[in-house]
């Protein structure tokens, strides 16, 4: 099993194009990625996408992930 946030990597990764938090939450679960038991774990991905970019940023490391657009994230290594 994986964060959500190293899943999100990983189905990021290998799309190689954005992709929405919905998308990346379904990818997870048919893959068996992930486990859930919440009810909005697409909102919960989200969060934790801003979080790990908060948190990088504080501490001067390099972001992963890119806001793309409502909902939609992307790898900062595709610049």
């Amino acid at each position: 099993m994986y964060s959500k946030t190293e899943a999100a990597y990983k189905i990021l990764k290998e799309s190689k194009k954005p992709l929405h938090v919905a998308d990346i939450i379904k990818i997870a679960l048919d893959k068996k990625l992930i486990k859930t038991k919440g009810k909005t774990p697409e909102s919960t991905l989200a969060v934790d996408l801003l979080l790990e970019n908060r948190r990088r940023t504080e501490k001067g490391a390099k972001l992963r992930f890119v806001k793309v657009g409502s909902g939609t994230w992307g790898l900062t290594e595709w610049k």
